[in-house]
């Protein structure tokens, strides 16, 4: 009689209690479930050569970005944005759910940290490592809701890939675009300092306005140099010619004035030549600023390109479907393990109380 208790209080009643529950309490739970991908725009392509690739078990697209998203819509912020925008707590604390289903319920919580942990048994997503593709289950106990819930969270996953290719995006421009302002900053001051310097000297480029000084200079000394040929020609055909000292005070007055030119140029005081240096000194850096922008700003095309070949998309394979039968529960099944647990639980019960018996008889 005792076994047979002990068979009945450990086997049939809990198989028993099994049967009532999934027979007649508890509730339909319906599993809404959508495949999706994410990939760069460098690794789209043609769905035959796609599926043609996955099937050779080649690349899929997948990266670490889409355990990113798989993660985010198990996590505590989409669980805490469907609390907001779907009204998740009523999904589940519904009267279509039975008392030991539904959340909260006499066993666990409210907190949020218990919710999550019932959310996390309730939206599942898994990666296919087969075919490439990320699998979204929802279970709610209506079908409507388990669609709109999945739904909701491929909006979510959509809005952080977005938000991550504007994180990746700032991430390569924004040096290459602080580098190129920096550039134009420095050639606005650059110009803003030539036009002070011009102010400064009262020339608009002095490199330019002492050419025709120059160039009077170069006149002066060929004049000088054919009247002293004149001069040795006289002194050498004919000493006493009256011409030679009227060429000889034309040299003197030739000297004189190129030296006054000269002083203009290269002297004390009124030189050009220090106006001349710095006015070039401030024209080369700005044709060094110029070449630096160009530089830049073919460096900021390229991070923008770069950029628009690195985003990502989420892409639907297939949408939320609305579930027509329930999923759960697998009532034959969970009897199954019920009858299975209890039965193996009962049978190493009575061994190891026949061991200890067989012990005390030794």
């Amino acid at each position: 009689m005792q076994r047979h208790a002990a068979f009945l209080g450990w086997v049939v009643l809990p198989t028993s209690l099994a049967v009532l529950y999934f027979g007649l309490v508890a509730s339909p739970q319906y599993v809404s479930e959508a495949q999706f991908v994410v990939r760069g725009q460098n690794n789209q392509s043609s769905p035959g050569l796609s599926s043609l690739m996955m099937m050779a078990g080649g690349g899929s697209g997948q990266s670490e970005d889409t355990y990113a998203v798989q993660d985010y819509v198990t996590s505590r912020d989409a669980a805490k944005l469907l609390l907001e925008t779907q009204n998740l707590a009523k999904v589940y604390d519904t009267p279509r759910a039975d008392f030991l289903a539904r959340f909260p319920n006499f066993y666990s919580g409210s907190t949020f940290e218990h919710f999550y942990w019932y959310y996390q048994r309730h939206v599942i997503a898994e990666l296919d490592t087969t075919s490439g593709l990320s699998s979204l289950q929802v279970r709610t106990f209506d079908a409507n809701d388990s669609q709109r819930v999945a739904h909701a969270l491929l909006v979510a996953a959509e809005k952080l890939v977005n938000k991550m290719n504007e994180r990746q995006r700032r991430n390569l421009i924004d040096s290459s675009l602080r580098e190129r302002d920096a550039i134009v900053a420095r050639l606005r001051d650059l110009s803003r300092q030539i036009d002070d310097y011009r102010n400064k000297v009262a020339m608009l480029n002095p490199m330019r306005q002492s050419e025709p000084v120059l160039k009077d200079i170069a006149s002066l000394q060929s004049m000088l140099m054919t009247t002293r040929l004149q001069v040795a020609q006289l002194q050498a055909t004919a000493p006493s010619s009256p011409l030679i000292p009227v060429y000889q005070r034309r040299i003197t007055a030739l000297i004189d004035e190129i030296a006054t030119a000269s002083t203009g140029v290269t002297g004390d005081g009124k030189s050009l030549v220090p106006k001349i240096s710095g006015y070039d000194d401030l024209i080369l850096q700005r044709k060094l600023a110029e070449k630096e922008l160009v530089t830049t700003t073919a460096a900021l095309d390229n991070a923008r390109a770069q950029a628009d070949r690195q985003q990502l998309y989420l892409d639907e394979v297939t949408e939320p479907n609305l579930p027509d039968y329930p999923t759960y529960p697998r009532s034959l099944a969970d009897i199954a393990v019920v009858f299975a647990t209890m039965l193996g639980l009962y049978l190493m019960a009575k061994l190891i109380i026949s061991g200890a018996r067989e012990h005390q008889i030794h």
